[in-house]
């Protein structure tokens, strides 16, 4: 079968280029054709063939869009504007620079179907082409829906024409219901996985580990934590909890991966209160996180907003135990033999489980039952498997 991934942001940085590159990864493997299209800065090199929409980073020379790609909230790798900040000008040069990019891969590869990340402008166009294609919604398109009024004609003229609809999970599904005015038969929720060959618990020397981070503390535990430093991450709570745990006897180090909006807040605010043994290391690649997770002790992800929340199945799956926002899909994932949830910005409540796990040895007394659950029920071949069926369905 020949099949093109869109979407409107890069391979990585977030949790849906995760998701594009690890899924056409698969079906390539399964034997498919495959085609990318996505955005950025410079063209990605992959093993499978990508082209993109290249953006004004203000470094590169050679661009197709003379601004940086535009974001539904925030993106890590873009200081680009919101989309409903954009000039009708600036909205034409965008529409216009992916237009021409799917109309030459449409035209040279003749796709069977085209599957498009996110309710947006780019299903919009494919809708235009006598090619069935199928969306999958990752959740940050609601906000953008609600809050970029002057697109949502655009987003449902796409939305409506698609062969199928994917939601990641039953809440998800329900939003779009509400948002889209949308059947109940348009959408199936197709639960999102990791891929456990990669994402898995590896043997690691602690020290040598930390100290290509210049981080010189290496005989205490370590909280974790990955993701976009975002408003709807809600790192603060975080670095609230810890300026707590520091006082605990326990007094385990955080380590902080990722970057964003908010990270220069972030660090001030960390020194503002006093935060110790406190670690800012920046964007990681795929491998790196897969060290980084085996590490933890216990990862937090105290998220305001989190649609699915891929970040909390790769971390299980390494073994570690997840303390999550009792939000979004964490909901769903997160429960008390993998780990426990809190209220959105209750730092002293997640002070207390951080210290509570780690004087219990959670990670250690509940490794096998961690990844036991992650294998049953977050496997990334039953998802594969799922969406091949979608596409395969006349």
């Amino acid at each position: 079968m020949k099949i093109i991934q869109m979407m409107h942001f890069p391979l990585r940085g977030a949790g849906t280029g995760v998701y594009v590159d690890t899924l056409t990864t698969a079906l390539q493997k399964k034997g498919d054709e495959l085609r990318v299209l996505c955005s950025h800065h410079e063209l990605p090199e992959k093993p499978y063939p990508v082209d993109a929409v290249i953006f004004n980073s203000g470094k590169n020379s050679n661009y197709d869009v003379a601004f940086d790609f535009p974001v539904f909230a925030s993106h890590p790798l873009s200081k680009g504007k919101p989309f409903g900040d954009l000039s009708k000008e600036e909205r034409k040069e965008y529409t216009d620079a992916f237009r021409k990019k799917i109309d030459e891969m449409i035209k040279e590869f003749e796709p069977d179907l085209i599957h498009v990340h996110h309710g947006w402008i780019i299903a919009s166009i494919v809708s235009e082409y006598n090619i069935p294609f199928v969306i999958t919604l990752h959740g940050t398109e609601y906000y953008a829906f609600d809050k970029f009024p002057d697109y949502q004609e655009e987003a449902l003229k796409g939305l409506k024409a698609a062969k199928k609809i994917m939601a990641l999970t039953q809440k998800e599904k329900d939003q779009a219901l509400i948002s889209y005015g949308l059947q109940d038969s348009d959408i199936e929720i197709v639960k999102s996985g990791t891929d456990t060959k990669v994402f898995k618990p590896t043997e690691l020397n602690k020290k040598e580990q930390l100290e290509k981070y210049n981080i010189p503390v290496t005989d205490r535990p370590i909280v974790f934590f990955g993701g976009r430093m975002t408003p709807q991450k809600g790192l603060d709570t975080l670095i609230r909890a810890a300026k707590i745990y520091n006082n605990s006897e326990i007094n385990p180090i955080t380590i902080l991966a990722g970057d964003g909006s908010l990270r220069e807040q972030h660090e001030e605010l960390a020194k503002e209160i006093g935060v110790k043994d406190i670690y800012f290391i920046g964007n990681q690649t795929h491998p790196e996180m897969v060290n980084l997770f085996n590490l933890g002790d216990v990862a937090v992800l105290p998220s305001n907003f989190e649609p699915f929340g891929l970040v909390a199945v790769e971390s299980l799956a390494c073994g570690t135990p997840v303390l999550a926002g009792n939000v979004g899909g964490f909901q769903t994932i997160v429960n008390d033999k993998v780990g426990s949830k809190f209220e959105p910005g209750d730092h002293k409540t997640l002070a207390k489980k951080v210290v509570e796990f780690l004087n219990a040895d959670f990670k250690t007394n509940n490794k096998q039952q961690i990844l036991d659950y992650v294998r049953t029920n977050y496997s990334w071949a039953n998802t594969v498997n799922h969406i091949r069926e979608i596409y395969l369905r006349k």
